[in-house]
């Protein structure tokens, strides 16, 4: 790569490979517990009737998202952010216990020239949260979204592994959604869709606005195209973003290959520059510090991005 940003990007790499694969999956969106089953792809379930708490739109964007996930908050991703073009970031607060806005990693991630938007999210019950905290958690971010706009969604980490794992129920997933919306109406509520989960066969008949379709083991890789084409017709009327995985394992023989990323990167490009979804995501910016050949890879696909039409 060339440029003046080498010498900012070779320092923030030497921080990004102090940390182990192990130690970047640490706090991720999906946690393995054991070996993973890729589910063969079926039709899609026959849509529910709308219910009354499905009935706010999906506001269209202004432009696409380009998202990167931060969990590892030590990580500077300046250098990622100017390199790839991120314009939004998933962040990872602690739940709720009294921290100003400053103290926030929302706040911090909107300081990155380029950042224009962030995601909080309900952490799963697994990584210490509690559904009290939760609740607490879910109206803090509301609040804070009435006064600060870059706030665009609060993100239910692994909603419906969440209540297959018995760590929630339903019904405290609704508490926490309505909890967030007595607080900010227009707070879009955004959850997770893994084919790997069989999640083409959950009604999702709540209220949500956007979705992260997750191809999260690449052993799902030849059936990509259908999966996600199920998610569009399941969430028509919803905002998708379609998320990518370099490595979920930690494993060595897990990592994309140059193909296989591209590839990858190349269809979720396609579906946003016609319109069928909102943006993508990739996980994450500890991953890309320890493996910069992704982020020239990254640019490569990207250059093609095509801004949104005006309306």
């Amino acid at each position: 790569m060339r440029g003046p940003i080498l010498p900012r990007l070779i320092l923030a790499l030497a921080v990004g490979t102090l940390l182990s694969s192990a130690g970047c999956r640490a706090g991720a969106d999906r946690a393995s517990s054991g070996p993973v089953s890729i589910a063969q792809a079926e039709p899609a379930a026959e849509p529910k009737e709308p219910s009354e708490k499905m009935e706010q739109p999906s506001p269209r964007l202004a432009e696409p998202l380009i998202c990167l996930w931060q969990h590892r908050q030590e990580v500077d991703i300046a250098p990622l952010v100017k390199e790839i073009g991120f314009n939004t970031v998933w962040t990872s607060d602690q739940p709720y216990h009294g921290q100003a806005w400053e103290q926030t990693h929302m706040y911090r991630a909107l300081q990155v020239p380029g950042v224009k938007y962030v995601f909080a999210k309900i952490e799963r019950i697994q990584w210490g949260q509690t559904h009290e905290g939760s609740i607490a958690h879910a109206k803090w971010v509301a609040e804070l979204g009435l006064s600060h706009p870059g706030i665009i969604g609060l993100y239910l980490n692994d909603f419906y592994d969440e209540v297959e794992e018995g760590r929630r129920t339903l019904d405290q997933w609704r508490e926490i959604i309505a909890a967030a919306k007595s607080v900010n109406p227009n707070l879009q509520i955004w959850v997770p869709h893994y084919p790997h989960r069989g999640n083409e066969k959950r009604p999702y008949d709540f209220d949500y606005q956007g979705v992260i379709f997750n191809l999260w083991d690449k052993r799902g890789l030849p059936n990509v195209e259908t999966y996600l084409a199920q998610a569009e017709e399941q969430h028509a009327g919803k905002m998708i973003l379609t998320g990518l995985y370099l490595n979920n394992s930690g494993r060595e023989t897990d990592w994309l290959t140059e193909e296989e990323f591209k590839t990858l990167l190349g269809l979720y490009l396609q579906h946003v520059n016609a319109g069928k979804t909102a943006g993508l995501r990739i996980f994450c910016a500890c991953q890309l510090a320890q493996h910069p050949e992704y982020i020239a890879w990254a640019k490569e696909v990207l250059k093609d991005l095509k801004p949104r039409a005006a309306e």
